[in-house]
């Protein structure tokens, strides 16, 4: 099916989404037509995760389609809009409950000098003394009071502001995560391959991009479900994690990760594709419900050298055109360019 929408309106590409809506048994909820709206625009990622649950399986979850939902059509910088409005409010606070002693220090003072004024004159009265102390006793007691409740006003400010920004932060996180595997998404990976431009920038360290996508996964699927199926990715999320610890991984969607390895050097990246490969293809996998057993888990590798004049979008394009060259060359096998 082609999800080209340079001949439709914005009117046709609701209409068609409101149709998958329909043919899919799904609530028309705001967050479910999004995904399908975006769907019939054509955007990649979320064709890509939608494609085979539409046009093999079909059969499309309301899960599915919020996953979906948090990874690709939630504007991360918006996301937390709500919880930055409170935290700014609350840092407000803070610098109004500062301001406000700031004037009770002042005011504090002048007190002072207007009680301690009498004393001047070269011969107080007993009385003069008194009443002067008085006043001084009396300023005091409302600065301390002024101070108790100010602590106060800091201490639940402070430990609101410290809720919402823990908030921001799981909430930043969530939406970097993979909600199957717990691995980093595409967005995360965006974030990934920006750190490793960056730092090959700043330091001229050049890193290598491998994408990895699973040999014959639709036959999983079809074979013994995608509960199977969300089995399998996740084992194979949890062993590359064992395999390359310090390495950024990421779910891209489907069957398919990414792994940067902060390393420039050939034959140490060849090493680590084909110890991944060999890994899976030699470790029998059975379902963890039962004694099935699926076989030995087959991947195909295509690994890209960080250039001086790469940006995001060319260094992804030469890894995924080697992915493709490992797929051709017969699958279960591994492609690094020089």
């Amino acid at each position: 099916m082609s999800h080209s929408t340079s001949h439709r309106t914005p009117f046709d590409i609701a209409r068609r989404a409101l149709w998958y809506v329909g043919k899919f048994h799904t609530p028309p909820s705001p967050n479910v037509y999004k995904v399908w709206y975006r769907y019939v625009e054509g955007i990649v990622t979320v064709v890509a995760n939608l494609d085979y649950a539409v046009h093999d399986a079909k059969a499309v979850s309301v899960e599915k389609l919020e996953e979906i939902h948090q990874q690709y059509c939630v504007d991360p910088d918006g996301a937390n809009d709500e919880t930055s409005d409170h935290l700014a409010k609350q840092l407000a606070s803070l610098q109004s409950a500062i301001a406000t002693q700031l004037v009770a220090g002042t005011q504090f003072r002048a007190d002072l000098d207007e009680a301690c004024e009498p004393l001047k004159d070269e011969s107080p009265t007993n009385s003069t003394v008194v009443s002067c102390a008085h006043k001084i006793l009396a300023s005091n007691g409302a600065m301390q009071q002024r101070v108790q409740i100010l602590s106060e006003q800091l201490e639940a400010s402070e430990a609101e502001v410290r809720a919402l920004q823990e908030e921001i932060a799981e909430s930043r996180k969530t939406l970097t995560t993979d909600t199957l595997t717990g691995l980093g998404n595409r967005r995360h990976f965006d974030l990934d391959i920006h750190r490793a431009l960056s730092l090959a920038g700043a330091e001229a360290f050049y890193s290598f991009l491998l994408l990895i996508d699973l040999d014959h996964f639709k036959q999983v699927n079809d074979t013994f479900g995608h509960k199977c199926g969300d089995e399998v990715i996740r084992y194979v999320a949890t062993h590359l994690t064992e395999l390359c610890p310090d390495a950024p991984i990421s779910r891209l969607g489907g069957d398919e990760f990414a792994i940067i390895l902060f390393t420039d050097n050939h034959q140490k990246a060849t090493r680590v594709a084909s110890n991944i490969r060999q890994s899976f293809a030699s470790t029998p996998l059975k379902l963890s419900a039962g004694s099935v057993e699926l076989g030995n888990v087959e991947l195909s590798i295509g690994g890209a050298r960080l250039r001086s004049d790469d940006d995001a979008k060319t260094w992804f394009i030469r890894a995924d055109k080697l992915l493709y060259q490992a797929k051709k060359a017969g699958r279960n096998s591994v492609v690094l360019e020089d």
